[in-house]
């Protein structure tokens, strides 16, 4: 069935999981799953649905936003140096919340033009119950949401994976889309 509208707007498909709770349990159980889940669907509603790098940017961990321009920038370095950017400083620079760097606009511009996942916000949502990954980490399956609002134990579906990460002050934000792995810096980064 479906959880309802989480905080933020997120849909949720039930994974039939919490049936044999009682309704206060099962309650208690999407309250706390409830800030994972609203921040998965900030991400990818703004990425894929609105098509808007910038909100969603908000939502990606530090180290995601360092692979994720490693990963973009690895293949221009020469240009970028010939050019006079020096890619640390590129990659530091877009780190931050809000990328203040003559190379964002191209950057989100190519990264949107390959967002293609059709993502919106009646048909798509992330499935309750995420996967325990760390203590900080959880893994959240964004997909087409079921007839019905239900994902029945065993039941197998095509599936994104977000992998979200939690800190003190900004909270959950996503640490990879691309696998369920952390991803590692460098050039070029591991994804996973």
């Amino acid at each position: 069935m479906m959880s309802g509208t989480a905080e933020g707007g997120a849909r949720a498909a039930d994974s039939g999981q919490n049936r044999c709770m009682s309704p206060d349990e099962d309650d208690l159980v999407h309250a706390t799953q409830a800030p994972v889940l609203s921040a998965a669907w900030a991400f990818a509603g703004a990425f894929w649905a609105d098509r808007d790098l910038d909100a969603a940017w908000l939502y990606v961990d530090p180290l995601l936003r360092r692979c994720w321009a490693q990963m973009w920038l690895f293949p221009l370095l020469d240009v970028a140096r010939e050019d006079g950017h020096d890619p640390e400083a590129v990659v530091e620079a877009f780190t931050a919340d809000v990328p203040d760097h003559d190379l964002w606009p191209p950057f989100a511009r190519t990264q949107l033009r390959h967002a293609d996942l059709p993502v919106d916000r009646e048909t798509w949502g992330v499935k309750v119950n995420p996967e325990l990954i760390a203590p900080d980490i959880e893994l959240v399956h964004l997909m087409p949401i079921p007839e019905g609002g239900v994902l029945y134990p065993g039941e197998t579906r095509t599936a994104v994976p977000l992998l979200m990460r939690y800190e003190d002050g900004p909270g959950w934000r996503l640490l990879n889309f691309v696998s369920p792995a952390v991803p590692a810096p460098g050039w070029p980064p591991a994804m996973g």
